[in-house]
């Protein structure tokens, strides 16, 4: 184009040089829509906004007209910029490479739109040889670029999963048919043989996962407690996500506000799970378990076994769709996926399904939120230690468990001042420090030894609600309201210690399942809370690859605009995706499998044939 425009200044006839200059503009104009779609320097930069950002489809919708074969690619260069001596006060500044690089806590960088017919080291070496040009030498202004997925690569493990996914819908659809047949038919008893197949049915699935009558013998509040809980694990992992917001500083003030305290921080969440784990476990076993029970090693394998088959086809079943569909979520400018934990569940599958994934190379991970389905697994290994000692009084059993709480807080202890780790992982991601932060997710954080008292905990509350399963005590509004003004309190639990807020979950079971209360009572015990919390664990599964998704569908860099403004344009879609999502899993994988590992069981144990009433119930008493 400038050769023409050079040409064109020679010549005496404008109409000449219009002739020219035309055909070489409209053959050139899509090069200024590609360089218009550049990063460029934003706003707010005291404001530490560190993400340059262009327009990705604009860039992706760049064409050559003389070239129909030239795309062009929507890269990443991440910028050298040493802010060592911002992060860290009275610290020598930092070299580069140190707060430069993909998913650096302080990478700045602004994109670049390219042709596909460059690699990323090709563009690498592009963009730092500039300042060489500018006399700059030595200096390189890119550490790394990273560009954004075009294409999809369906190789062998996508088409394996596809196959199976057919398999298991296919016995889905024709189970169904055939289950509405039968019941149209010959009303609800089914052929024996044909059972294992109408395992798969949607239509008995379906009203059981969301029938809402509650069954008496279950503890009341409990599917409430845990449904609430999913979605604080969720807005927990959905506000990490701001950390790669183009407004950061803006994200660190809501971490002095009330609302973090009681609302956002969400790593006590999981200590919900483990709590309920050990409570449904105690209430739903102790009454069964006898001393002569106790020295049976069959019990204990129907134990073991019992929980690996309850557990393990439908999450086994999503870390192979994780590994091969979820990469298909990498999409848009933001690649906010978590790519190479999909890359890693490829080879390192099996530590999940051992569940040691914790224990075992745990910087590799495979769905890494699946730590807690190790953590709370070691924990199932270890009950019999203190479910057996309530066989001999209760005394013997709350021993137990005083024992276990005093061992696990000394570890903790010792953890803490041997490594001088910080008090939480909140702290240790703001500094940057990745071998810290590693330190403190491995021994502590995921670890079973260092989160098992609220399993215990539960234990010993699930012990509690079946010896007074049947004592009722009416309170009225005057009695229960202060008791009720003190609950909140107890979710600022890093202020008063983690004892505090495990222990304010024992107080919600009392209050629920023994002190018949007013409102909160009885909102806690609505019907329809029991299929919420049945999806609990899928939708557990599955909600960081649907975070990753529904954030990446954003064509610009993610924002903080206010802690409500998140929640509700951020953190309810997601919670609906993740339960749609979670629904569907459950109904091909969860229900179907949970009552084959029912029928199991009963043929191991020699049970006879349960009526088609009962069987519907499979699912809900197989689940601890």
């Amino acid at each position: 184009m400038g050769k023409k425009l050079v040409e064109c200044s020679k010549m005496k006839n404008p109409q000449e040089c219009k002739f020219l200059t035309d055909p070489a503009f409209n053959d050139n104009i899509y090069s200024l829509y590609q360089l218009d779609s550049f990063g460029k320097l934003p706003g707010d930069i005291l404001g530490m906004n560190k993400i340059w950002m262009g327009d990705y489809d604009e860039c992706m919708d760049v064409g050559n007209p003389k070239d129909p074969d030239y795309k062009t690619q929507f890269c990443w260069a991440h910028l050298n910029v040493p802010l060592g001596s911002v992060l860290k006060s009275k610290t020598p500044t930092k070299s580069v490479g140190s707060t430069c690089g993909e998913g650096k806590p302080a990478d700045i960088k602004t994109n670049v739109c390219m042709p596909r017919s460059c690699s990323e080291n090709d563009l690498l070496a592009i963009l730092n040889n500039i300042p060489h040009k500018l006399a700059m030498k030595g200096f390189k202004s890119v550490c790394e670029v990273t560009c954004r997925p075009t294409s999809f690569n369906f190789d062998l493990p996508f088409w394996c999963m596809t196959i199976v996914l057919t398999i298991v819908l296919s016995l889905c659809v024709s189970a169904t048919l055939f289950d509405q047949y039968i019941q149209k038919r010959f009303g609800e008893a089914h052929p024996k043989k044909l059972r294992y197949w109408l395992a798969f049915s949607f239509l008995t699935n379906g009203q059981n996962l969301l029938r809402t009558s509650r069954n008496p013998n279950v503890l009341k509040g409990v599917e409430c407690i845990r449904f609430l809980s999913f979605t604080w694990v969720v807005s927990g992992h959905l506000w990490g996500y701001f950390g790669f917001a183009d407004n950061p500083l803006a994200v660190v003030d809501i971490f002095s506000s009330i609302e973090y305290e009681v609302w956002i921080n969400a790593f006590f969440s999981v200590d919900t799970f483990f709590f309920l784990s050990g409570l449904m476990l105690a209430y739903s076993f102790l009454p069964k378990l006898t001393l002569r029970k106790a020295m049976n090693p069959n019990t204990w394998l129907i134990f073991y076994v019992h929980r690996f088959l309850r557990l393990t086809p439908a999450y086994i079943s999503f870390i192979f769709f994780y590994a091969t569909y979820g990469l298909l979520s990498d999409f848009g400018p933001n690649g906010l996926s978590k790519v190479q934990d999909m890359k890693n569940c490829r080879t390192l599958w099996w530590k999940n399904i051992l569940y040691v994934n914790n224990l075992i190379e745990p910087r590799r991970t495979c769905l890494s939120v699946t730590w807690y389905m190790a953590t709370d697994t070691q924990m199932y290994l270890l009950s019999p230690l203190f479910l057996i000692p309530f066989l001999f009084g209760t005394t013997f059993g709350f021993l137990a468990i005083l024992i276990g709480l005093v061992l696990s807080t000394a570890i903790t202890y010792y953890l803490f001042f041997r490594y001088d780790l910080p008090p939480t992982l909140l702290r240790v991601y703001m500094t940057g420090n990745i071998e810290l932060i590693h330190q403190l997710q491995d021994f502590v954080y995921a670890a079973s030894y260092v989160r098992i008292p609220p399993f215990l905990i539960g234990i010993g509350m699930g012990y509690v609600m079946w010896k007074t399963r049947n004592v009722k005590i009416r309170m009225n509004l005057v009695m229960n309201g202060p008791h009720f003004k003190e609950q909140p309190t107890t979710r600022l639990a890093d202020y008063y210690g983690p004892l505090v807020y495990r222990g304010s979950f024992s107080l919600s079971i009392v209050d629920n399942q023994i002190i018949l209360i007013g409102l909160i009572g009885k909102f806690m015990s609505l019907n329809f809370w029991n299929p919420l919390g049945k999806l609990a664990f899928c939708g557990y599964l599955c909600h960081i690859m649907i975070i990753g998704t529904f954030l990446n569908m954003q064509k610009a860099p993610l924002h903080f605009s206010g802690a409500f403004q998140t929640y509700f344009s951020n953190l309810v879609p997601i919670v609906f995706m993740t339960t749609l999502f979670a629904l569907f899993w459950s109904l091909m994988f969860e229900m179907p499998f949970a009552r084959l590992e029912g029928y199991f069981l009963q043929q191991l144990m020699g049970v006879p044939r349960r009526n088609e009433k009962d069987e519907k119930q499979i699912v809900e008493c197989t689940k601890i």
